[in-house]
């Protein structure tokens, strides 16, 4: 598993993801209320998103971050890693979103990716499609999410000659 924090500003492309299935990890990022109802009061207003009180007596039991808000957070951290900083291109769509378990109040999460799929466009030879597993584990190493990105992504530069 590559810890991959202090890879920010670094030239990072597609080759570098290499092997496929190497393992990078994310800084972790705690659900604090205010986040979470922050999120929910723009774009997921229900009240076990938006209610501490009434949040108690929902399925849940207690205040939980949106789904939503969980697989947005999931890209988020994987772009503080610095992975994606200079070769990132466009996202081409989520397959397989899952959520396992909610990401409660107070709980620390963390995102595990790794490159599962990549191939080099043949139109586009400075381009590179690519599908990536991404898993969310919270402080207690449940995984609370998985989804797998298609992406596009830019290959290193071929230096003139």
């Amino acid at each position: 598993m590559a810890d991959t924090a202090a890879a920010s500003g670094t030239d990072i492309y597609y080759e570098d993801f290499f092997p496929l299935g190497l393992v990078f990890v994310s800084p972790e990022w705690e659900a604090t209320p205010e986040r979470i109802i922050d999120f929910a009061s723009k774009y997921d207003p229900q009240y076990y998103h938006l209610d501490p009180v009434r949040a108690r007596e929902s399925f849940f039991g207690g205040l939980v971050c949106g789904g939503f808000q969980t697989a947005a957070l999931g890209w988020g951290l994987a772009l503080q890693t610095g992975m994606f900083e200079k070769c990132a291109v466009a996202g081409i769509g989520v397959d397989d979103l899952r959520w396992h378990l909610p990401v409660r109040e107070g709980d620390r999460v963390r995102l595990e990716f790794s490159m599962v799929e990549g191939k080099p466009s043949r139109s586009k030879p400075d381009i590179a499609s690519t599908v990536f597993a991404y898993t969310m584990k919270n402080q207690h190493g449940e995984t609370v999410m998985t989804m797998k990105l298609v992406q596009l992504l830019r290959r290193r530069p071929v230096p003139e000659r």
